[in-house]
This record gives C-alpha cells, sequence and structure tokens, in this order.
C-alpha cells in the first residue's frame, strides 16, 4: 500500500492508497498551518482507519512543492523519518502540481481543455504549470512551474486558451480569472490522497529514493542568511 502525505499549502492530509491508487482512507484539514501537530496523528488514523500496520505499508509518498517552506520541510522530513524508522519501505515524491493536474483531469470540466493547477505562493504571486490531458497516460507536462504575479494572472492564462483549474490559488484569486479559464468544481487543495494516485500511477515528475525526494520551492526563500558582521561593521 501507499502512505501519501501532502503538506505543501496550508491544507494538511495523509491516506493511505492501494497500489492502484485507490484510495481506502484519507484524513484532511484544509485550513491550516498546523502541519507539525496533525500529520502523524493522521497517519495513525489512516492505518487504525483501514486496520493495516506497517508492513502492509510498501511505499511512503509526498508532495513535493512548491508551496510554502515550512510545510513542505515538515512533510519530507516526516516522509524521510518515517522510511528510515520501517528499514523496508521505499521513498517516492510526486511535485504537489502534478498530483493536481491528475484531480483536475478526472474533473468533468476538463474535456476539451488543457489542465492549469494553480498553489497559492504566498506574497500576491501563484505557482502554476500546464499539462494536456493524454487519455492512456494521464496528464502530460507541457509548461513547467511558473512563478506568475496575481495581477499578470488573467492574461497569463487568457494565454493559454481554455483551460480548467484548481487549486488554493483560485479559492483566493478566483475573481481574477478569465472566461477562458473554469474552476473545476471540489478541487480546492492538493490533498494526499491525489499524491497517493500520482504515486500509483506515475504522474510527471514522480522520482524514488531519498536522493530525489526534495523540496520544489519553485523560487528562492524570504529569509536570506544574516550579513557577516565583520563585512557590514555591525557588532556581533
Amino acid at each position: 500500500m501507499i502512505l501519501a502525505l501532502e503538506t505543501a499549502t496550508r491544507a494538511c492530509s495523509a491516506a493511505l492508497c492501494a497500489t492502484d491508487g485507490t484510495v481506502v482512507a484519507e484524513r484532511a484539514a484544509l485550513d491550516g498551518p498546523a502541519h507539525s501537530q496533525l500529520l502523524l496523528p493522521f497517519v495513525h488514523a489512516v492505518l487504525e482507519e483501514a486496520g493495516a500496520g506497517w508492513d502492509d505499508v510498501g511505499t511512503v509518498a509526498t508532495g513535493l512543492g512548491p508551496g510554502a517552506f515550512t510545510g513542505l520541510r515538515i512533510g519530507i522530513a516526516t516522509a524521510r523519518a518515517l522510511v528510515q524508522a520501517s528499514g523496508a519501505v521505499r521513498l517516492a515524491g510526486v511535485p504537489t502540481l502534478s498530483a493536481l493536474a491528475l484531480a483536475l483531469a478526472e474533473a468533468p470540466e476538463a474535456a476539451g481543455r488543457r489542465l492549469v493547477p494553480l498553489i497559492d505562493g504566498r506574497r500576491r504571486e501563484v505557482f502554476a504549470a500546464v499539462f494536456a490531458t493524454d487519455v492512456a497516460s494521464g496528464p502530460r507536462r507541457l509548461e513547467d512551474v511558473a512563478v506568475v504575479r496575481a495581477d499578470e494572472l488573467a492574461s497569463w492564462l487568457a494565454a493559454r486558451g481554455d483551460v480548467v483549474t484548481g487549486g488554493d490559488a483560485v479559492a483566493l484569486y478566483g475573481e481574477l480569472l478569465p472566461p477562458t479559464a473554469v474552476p473545476a468544481a471540489g478541487i480546492v487543495a492538493p490533498t494526499a490522497a491525489w499524491v497517493g494516485r500520482a504515486a500509483a500511477r506515475g504522474a510527471p515528475g514522480l522520482v524514488h529514493g531519498p536522493d530525489s525526494v526534495l523540496p520544489l520551492y519553485g523560487r528562492a526563500p524570504d529569509a536570506r542568511p544574516r550579513a557577516d558582521a565583520s563585512v557590514t561593521g555591525g557588532a556581533g
């Protein structure tokens, strides 16, 4: 089975999926952040609900972002710790935008449209990517991650034609969507259920192993190292 975690946004979730991606149990809190308090209790809850133990888990999959720095660190560090503690479980990572694209591909609104998942990047910016729907293999990435200013979102989306979109940035900036962009009903945030399905189905960007499961921040952090006092002339 696949134990999936997703903490890239204010939402925090865990899910247990069968190897074909079918969701067996899930827990989600969409209005965080409280990832450090919620994530491990959610893991315990989904295993208990499914009547499963660690011997039943073959893979721990986590969302890689882009998203909030702290949330991503918590999710990836937790996934790594669980795999290391078990000693026999594989570690996988799924770009959060790819997991959202998979959700969009299955939405009724997606017919004949490109898929554009949108994640709040703070600072009035949005993380976005563009996917096509491949009937045989699922979403196929057309454009890699872009950081789009909120005041440029309408023109950026309009330039990509008819699209279906979803994610927490849609709720935040819905009034800025152009007529060509249709929000998918019910897809308000990336969740672990879609990370688990993406890991099972081989979504774009899926990686395995500790050397590859690394956060995709999407841009440089807000916090910067303090300048050395000898350079700035300040007191130590």
